[in-house]
């Protein structure tokens, strides 16, 4: 008709710009530069903690707030840590703390760092790569079932301490006898402990149980409560089928079950360790 305005033809959707994939090379080449919003926790971590020279000397140690703050998170979980916690719990004032630490996430840094420890020293003789990346798995369960509020910070971007640099320096270190290349000695690095972390969790959530208070047999009814609702329900057959299928042999513990994992995985790298050597 005269007049009438013609409808606006719709705009076809602009496409999304495709996601960045982050590779293992990115993470080796971002390994080299410095992101500057994070330089400062970073030197935290890296640099000695030398006494503040602004205003009078402090009795107060960078390292005191570190252990009183790891105290706290081993007591009431790391939602617990905050600056005024860790000030009262050392008997001084806030900005006390905030002399060494500038906000919390610098400190929460410090004890994230603290709490990894070393990793095992090596046996002598040296040589036996598998048993060392064995102990290697072992030292690291144990340290994080002894801190389960690890378990509750997301991994996001931020910095990370020499203590955690160590475990990773120590499993290259192990397989430094072996002919694998580079990159297979980070693959490698990634699957143990990508499978130590994993098969860890359900230790660290009754570690984590345990230090609120919940008996073991608490922990295990919950969970086992949340397990049998697959009994009867059609969208999980196999996993009721699993659960309620009688064992034919001692039931394995929790360190039972680890070490049967780590065999099984170790089999799969020294098979690979073999095929390299050919």
């Amino acid at each position: 008709m005269p007049g009438r305005k013609k409808p606006k033809a719709k705009s076809e959707p602009k496409p999304e710009a495709a996601a960045a994939v982050v590779t293992h090379d990115m993470l080796m080449q971002s390994a080299i530069r410095v992101d500057p919003e994070l330089r400062r926790r970073s030197q935290l971590l890296w640099e000695e903690r030398a006494q503040s020279a602004r205003g009078p000397k402090a009795a107060l140690t960078p390292d005191e707030v570190v252990q009183a703050a790891m105290a706290i998170a081993d007591e009431s979980g790391i939602a617990a840590v905050t600056m005024s916690a860790v000030s009262a719990r050392i008997g001084y004032t806030t900005m006390a703390v905030y002399r060494y630490f500038p906000s919390k996430e610098a400190l929460l840094d410090a004890i994230v760092d603290a709490a990894l420890g070393q990793p095992p020293a090596p046996p002598e003789p040296r040589g036996d790569w598998r048993a060392e990346l064995a102990n290697w798995a072992r030292a690291k369960r144990a340290m994080l079932c002894s801190r389960p509020w690890l378990a509750e910070l997301p991994f996001v971007a931020a910095p990370h301490g020499p203590n955690w640099l160590s475990w990773l320096e120590a499993v290259i270190d192990s397989l430094s006898v072996t002919s694998l290349s580079a990159a297979d000695k980070g693959e490698v690095l990634s699957i143990l402990d990508g499978y130590t972390r994993g098969a860890s969790d359900t230790a660290v959530s009754l570690a984590r149980a345990r230090a609120r208070g919940t008996s073991d047999a608490e922990w295990a009814a919950a969970v086992g409560a949340d397990l049998g609702r697959a009994i009867g329900d059609p969208r999980f057959p196999k996993f009721a089928e699993l659960i309620t299928t009688p064992p034919q042999g001692p039931p394995r513990s929790f360190d039972e079950s680890f070490e049967f994992g780590l065999a099984r995985v170790l089999d799969g790298i020294e098979r690979y360790v073999n095929q390299a050597m050919v």
